[in-house]
C-alpha cells in the first residue's frame, strides 16, 4: 500500500476518535467559540478532531518512522492493529486536549469563587455541574 494512502488512513482513523471523544462530557458539538459571559475560548469539536488525528499520525510515525527515514529497504507495514492504534491514540489525544481545555476554566472558577462571599447553593452547584457551569456559577455568587 503506497505511503500517502496509509497517512491518510492513520489520520482519519484519529480523526474518528477525536470525533468519538466529543460525545464524551459536556463540551458536545459546538463550533469554537469565546463565550462572551465569562470570556473563555470553548475549541470546539473542530480542534478535538484535529488534535485526535494529529495524535494518531504523530503516534505512528513514531512506531514506523525507521522504515520510513532508515534507509532500509524494508517496506512499510500496515494492519489493523494500526488503525486500532490510531483509533485510541487519537481518542486518548482528544481527551487530553479536552482536559487541558477544562481545567483552564476550573482554575478560573476557583480564582473567582475564592473572591466572593461563601454561598453553599454555588457551592453545591460547582461541585457537580459542568466546568462551564460552574463558573457561571462561580460569576454568580454575591
Amino acid at each position: 500500500m503506497d505511503v500517502v494512502w496509509i497517512i491518510v488512513i492513520v489520520i482519519a482513523a484519529g480523526a474518528a476518535g477525536g470525533f468519538v471523544n466529543v460525545f464524551i462530557g459536556d463540551s458536545g458539538l459546538h463550533l469554537p467559540f469565546t463565550d462572551s459571559t465569562t470570556h473563555m475560548f470553548q475549541p470546539g469539536f473542530i480542534a478535538t478532531v484535529l488534535i485526535g488525528a494529529l495524535a494518531a499520525l504523530g503516534s505512528w510515525g513514531m512506531t514506523k518512522s525507521i522504515m520510513l527515514f532508515g534507509g532500509g529497504t524494508t517496506p512499510v507495514t500496515f494492519s489493523t492493529a494500526d488503525i486500532a492504534n490510531a483509533l485510541l491514540i487519537g481518542f486518548g489525544g482528544a481527551k487530553w486536549f479536552k482536559s487541558e481545555a477544562e481545567k483552564d476554566v476550573l482554575q478560573k472558577t476557583a480564582a473567582v469563587a475564592a473572591s466572593k462571599a461563601s454561598d453553599p447553593s454555588a457551592a453545591a452547584t460547582i461541585a457537580t455541574a459542568s466546568p462551564h457551569q460552574a463558573l457561571l456559577a462561580a460569576m454568580n455568587m454575591k
